[in-house]
């Protein structure tokens, strides 16, 4: 018999973000961000992982698409992004590709998920770009989402 982590069609992923960008998801500003690397598979949901000064996953939202688009059509998706142009191009650089995760149905923790009760539960420590989330990990996430 197979094990349901292995057979899951669209698992979870977590991305960590830099503080600044808290709030903007928070408010709901954001819709695609961008990032070099990308699941194989389309995820049903991305957690938001917030690193300094939070420490925490804050929340999660639905993963809708995920293209790789070159650096002019990610400036045309900056708005919905947040982002400005020179982040934009500091991140992926002049000539490159990255890509650009599309999000929806926002939802955010009333308690943050603290790192340090995250890693003493279950050793999770937040990813360098995605982590795929397993089952143990998504139940604690959504085990009491208020």
């Amino acid at each position: 018999m197979t094990s349901m982590d292995n057979t899951k069609k669209n698992p979870s992923v977590v991305y960590s973000f830099e503080g600044r960008w808290e709030e903007p998801l928070r408010r709901g500003e954001i819709c695609v961000f961008f990032r070099k690397r990308r699941p194989i598979k389309l995820p049903g949901k991305v957690f938001f992982y917030i690193g300094v000064p939070v420490k925490a996953i804050i929340g999660f939202a639905t993963v809708k698409d995920i293209h790789e688009v070159s650096l002019e059509n990610a400036k045309l998706l900056m708005s919905e992004g947040a982002i400005t142009e020179k982040e934009l191009i500091k991140y992926i650089g002049l000539n490159r590709k990255v890509h650009a995760i599309w999000i929806g149905n926002l939802v955010f923790f009333g308690r943050p998920r603290i790192l340090s009760d995250l890693n003493a539960k279950l050793g999770f420590n937040p990813p360098q770009s995605f982590l795929i989330v397993d089952k143990s990990l998504e139940d604690v996430l959504l085990g009491s989402v208020e």
